[in-house]
């Protein structure tokens, strides 16, 4: 096969597997907002029969509206505009987006997410969306390595030209993921083609460079 060929079928492949993961995003989202809005008629029915109800529900009910403002976030993270501008960035930023979109996800149910910054991590230039997205799908990947109860650590560091991200769970159960991890690194590469990405899988997640924000201004354009 020719190496065009490979980098078609790599596209391809990576094209498809991030709309799987939208797609999942996607449902856990909606299912968040139904849960929510339920409590919320379930609150205008008691009243709209004259109960004032207890302190407690009017409590849950501030609750819920937070939770429905987060979630509405998250919605507004979920589209890929293939439109959007590159621009200097802080991985660290990209990831609380990525955490507020996936935190629904079933596979990061009962799991937290933990960053490690090592050392001075430098700014990179990417449209922000498409990192948000790879960083979500990194998460992801290293989630289902991760024992419910622990934490998926990502740790951030500058490398010369490059600022790496990885995602490493606990090696908790497997699920047989090897072959879906590595969809998962071919979606983050195709994610991040247009800003010199890269991306790679590793023995319980996933990881991806970007050019720092100094190196981007000397790549070709």
């Amino acid at each position: 096969m020719s190496s065009d060929g490979g980098q078609r079928s790599a596209a391809e492949i990576g094209a498809t597997r991030w709309l799987t993961v939208h797609d999942d995003l996607l449902r856990a989202v909606a299912h968040a907002v139904s849960n929510r809005m339920a409590t919320v008629a379930a609150t205008a029915s008691l009243l709209e029969h004259g109960i004032t109800p207890d302190p407690r529900v009017a409590r849950g009910l501030a609750v819920d509206a937070e939770r429905l403002e987060r979630l509405l976030l998250a919605l507004r993270h979920l589209p890929r505009r293939v439109d959007a501008a590159a621009e200097p960035l802080l991985l660290t930023d990209a990831l609380d987006g990525a955490q507020a979109l996936i935190e629904e996800h079933p596979d990061l149910r009962d799991r937290t997410v933990v960053v490690e910054p090592i050392g001075d991590v430098q700014p990179v230039r990417a449209e922000p969306g498409a990192v948000l997205h790879a960083s979500a799908v990194a998460i992801l990947s290293a989630a289902r390595y991760t024992s419910a109860g622990r934490a998926v650590r990502v740790t951030l560091e500058s490398l010369g030209e490059v600022v790496r991200l990885v995602a490493i769970g606990d090696d908790g159960p497997h699920y047989g993921a090897e072959e879906l991890r590595e969809q998962d690194a071919s979606a983050i590469a195709w994610l991040l083609a247009d800003h010199g990405g890269r991306a790679e899988s590793h023995g319980s997640g996933c990881a991806f460079t970007l050019p720092t924000l100094q190196a981007s201004r000397r790549r070709p354009v």
